[in-house]
């Protein structure tokens, strides 16, 4: 069956159908597919079985996979994945007062090289509830006033794990907090293989505008903020299981939604690594 790419709105989101990861996939085929998640921010493959290795060697198509921070639920077969699971007799289900993900955040902002891709695989979820929302920051630049865009060109923010995520936070410790210390990149980044440029700020992990006094680079980033999460710019993700779900982390931010109580939900992520370096914002 031919790889088809189905549009999923007006300009976020795509269906992926024709993909079968139980065989070698042609290289024409993942070009297809990459080429997706460029044009189209997210893709959503669906009916792939469970098989770890396949789903593995997919993932590694797209780049260095890296370890999350939280190297309390890497998967135990590689550091490459992460669990995000609710299940908490398995070993690796997070006891947070909210579900991991329920803030709006790109992930690793907070680090000198943040991801380029995120690829979230559903292992079981529940009947009702646990959605997860994606925000198109091209869009949302796109769609800033002029004199909006010429204020924040040239900026930096800082960013920090942890810093608006409330209750669903884990807490690092000593050692990866040392890790992972302050870092700064632009307001406006852009894209290095589309040339688009995207806000990359988000309400998550995004903590101060550098150089400007506090409460008016507040101000300004809630004020991006509160632009970003218009509901034009985002697509909301109704997950079966046996479904990959990537996000082109560059130009988009996404929050899990939480509602399902105690039913069972386990994710696998992949965390494609960074190409474009930002800089340790020190004291900034």
């Amino acid at each position: 069956m031919a790889i088809r790419v189905t549009p999923l709105s007006g300009h976020t989101g795509a269906e992926i159908s024709g993909v079968d990861l139980s065989r070698p996939l042609a290289d024409a085929d993942f070009a297809r597919i990459r080429r997706a998640l460029l044009d189209h921010v997210v893709f959503v493959i669906s009916g792939l079985a469970p098989e770890f290795q396949a789903l593995l060697d997919f993932g590694r198509r797209f780049g260095t996979l890296v370890p999350h921070v939280l190297t309390q639920y890497h998967h135990p077969e590689t550091p490459e994945v992460s669990v995000i699971s609710n299940v908490v007799d398995s070993g690796q289900g997070r006891t947070t007062g909210m579900p991991a993900g329920a803030f709006w955040h790109s992930d690793l902002s907070y680090d000198v090289r943040p991801s380029d891709a995120t690829l979230l695989y559903s292992v079981e979820v529940p009947e009702s509830g646990g959605d997860t929302l994606f925000a198109n920051m091209y869009r949302a630049y796109e769609a800033l006033p002029e004199p909006m865009k010429r204020r924040i060109e040239g900026l930096s923010a800082v960013h920090r794990y942890g810093w608006n995520g409330g209750a669903a936070v884990v807490a690092l410790t000593e050692e990866q907090s040392a890790a992972h210390p302050d870092v700064a990149h632009p307001v406006v980044r852009v894209h290095p293989e589309t040339g688009r440029k995207a806000l990359f700020v988000n309400p998550g992990f995004t903590m101060k505008v550098a150089g400007m006094d506090e409460d008016e680079g507040r101000a300004l980033l809630e004020e991006l903020f509160d632009h970003a999460l218009r509901p034009e710019f985002q697509y909301r993700h109704t997950w079966r299981a046996g479904q990959i779900v990537a996000c082109d982390n560059r130009a988009s931010m996404h929050r899990a939604t939480g509602g399902y109580g105690a039913a069972r939900r386990t994710l696998w992520r992949m965390i494609v690594g960074g190409t474009e370096a930002g800089r340790v914002a020190g004291d900034l």
